[in-house]
């Protein structure tokens, strides 16, 4: 990783990293023994994302991106039950 900032824990207390210069998000278990990157299909792609925020009663992801260099925006996904998809 490179700069991980924000986390975010799904229901099977699987972890979600915003790895933030690596525009992407990282999704360890919760052992930490394994990970997979999270795309997710955007305009543009991830840009800088650095806070995150899992609302689990509605299964809706808040991923905020840094506002500088082209970001700043707030990235709503509903409809996530945990953090296993590989695409949003």
């Amino acid at each position: 990783m490179n700069r991980p900032a924000g986390l975010a824990v799904d229901k099977n207390e699987n972890i979600l990293v915003a790895d933030q210069f690596n525009n992407r998000l990282l999704v360890l278990d919760r052992s930490l023994t394994s990970a997979h990157e999270m795309s997710v299909t955007v305009d543009g792609g991830l840009r800088r994302p650095y806070s995150l925020w899992y609302d689990k009663s509605r299964g809706r992801l808040y991923i905020g991106e840094w506002p500088w260099l082209g970001g700043g925006r707030v990235i709503i996904i509903d409809h996530l039950k945990d953090f296993t998809a590989s695409s949003v």
